[in-house]
């Protein structure tokens, strides 16, 4: 079976389908709350995770988090008054990946065309020596993805190899916050398992860096994309978006089935938000039915009752994204998630068949959950 991952955001230009994996890029946090055995907090950079974040959403993708325990992870160097940074503070959908990030095992490498290693103190501890976190790294990057971190992120990737043992970087400039810059007398710096810098080196990769820092200084050697300091973390996301899109035009082909499902499931989902009955109807099979659990008891509704139910012209508060689609000759699943004023999430798996040249939806089955 062809499995295909695909994003759409309300409002945002569609990219393409990708041979490599679409428009899905890996987070990669780590869990780690102190400095080794010290009660000294340590935390994940949250300017360093939210900068490309917006970046790569902007452009498209869609993001997923990971870290080698899953779950919620520390989140600190914080500052509330940073407009960008207040908006995801206060954004309780985005908060709530934050709080569930995905265990390594939990991730299928052919669904990410990146990863990228968010930084802050706490990344020097459980991310690098991850075999799992390793191993879908060298997935992505074998399958023309691109490996990206940014300041002590690149501790991430200290120990990166390839099926045969040979580092992934060998002879490749690979940049992070070097050694020269900590504080070796505090406390915090003792407790390090490594020096970023010297553990590049050690797997045979070419570390640099600006000795001015501060000046988003950032490295791109092939597919390897690496920022010195907080301050690179715009200029990372751009470089690996740019990098993406020369794949794209190199390697991938419009799938003419994946573009039609794109387009009906953008009308269900615009069609719902926007107050437009008829795109839903042109969406849907006339037998179209809506599956739900109600107080453990099965609730059916009819295509018909659904699209009775969206008023022409009045809109609502809704974003929706396709997460997935899964194509076999004539027929497809489809995964969708609908946000519903910050306050709810469905997510809508959805059954489609080609007849006569087009494919509709067939069947919808759905679950929801509060955000908290």
């Amino acid at each position: 079976m062809k499995k295909i991952i695909v994003l759409v955001l309300i409002l945002i230009s569609l990219y393409p389908a990708n041979n490599i994996a679409q428009n899905k890029i890996l987070f990669v946090t780590s869990n780690q709350d102190f400095y080794g055995a010290t009660r000294i907090a340590a935390a994940n950079h949250f300017e360093e995770i939210i900068v490309p974040y917006d970046v790569f959403i902007k452009a498209g993708y869609t993001v997923d988090f990971i870290s080698p325990k899953g779950g919620a992870i520390p989140i600190g160097y914080i500052n509330a008054s940073d407009s960008l940074q207040k908006k995801y503070l206060y954004d309780g959908w985005f908060m709530d990946k934050l709080e569930h990030t995905l265990k390594p095992n939990e991730i299928i490498a052919d669904d990410y065309s990146a990863i990228f290693y968010s930084g802050g103190g706490a990344a020097m501890f459980g991310v690098a020596e991850d075999a799992v976190i390793q191993k879908t790294a060298r997935a992505i990057y074998s399958k023309n993805g691109v490996v990206s971190a940014i300041c002590h992120g690149t501790a991430g990737i200290s120990y990166l190899k390839d099926e045969n043992g040979k580092s992934l970087y060998a002879g490749r400039k690979i940049t992070g916050f070097p050694d020269e810059f900590e504080n070796k007398e505090a406390a915090y710096y003792k407790t390090f398992p490594f020096a970023i810098d010297k553990a590049i080196r050690n797997n045979e990769g070419n570390f640099v860096y600006s000795k001015k820092g501060g000046d988003a200084f950032c490295v791109v050697d092939g597919r390897f994309v690496t920022g010195q300091d907080p301050t690179s973390g715009s200029k990372v996301a751009n470089e690996v978006i740019q990098i993406l899109k020369k794949n794209l035009k190199k390697g991938s082909k419009a799938n003419g089935d994946l573009e039609q499902i794109k387009g009906v499931l953008l009308d269900y989902i615009e069609g719902t938000a926007n107050g437009q009955p008829e795109r839903l109807r042109k969406a849907f099979h006339p037998n179209f039915n809506l599956y739900t659990v109600v107080k453990d008891t099965l609730w059916i509704r009819s295509g018909e009752q659904y699209i009775s139910d969206v008023k022409t012209g009045q809109k609502t508060d809704r974003i929706g994204r396709i997460l997935s689609v899964d194509i076999e000759k004539d027929a497809a699943i489809a995964k969708v998630e609908i946000k519903m004023s910050n306050k709810r999430i469905f997510t809508d798996y959805f059954l489609m068949l080609k007849y006569k040249g087009f494919w509709k939806i067939v069947q919808k089955s759905y679950s929801w959950r509060e955000l908290i």
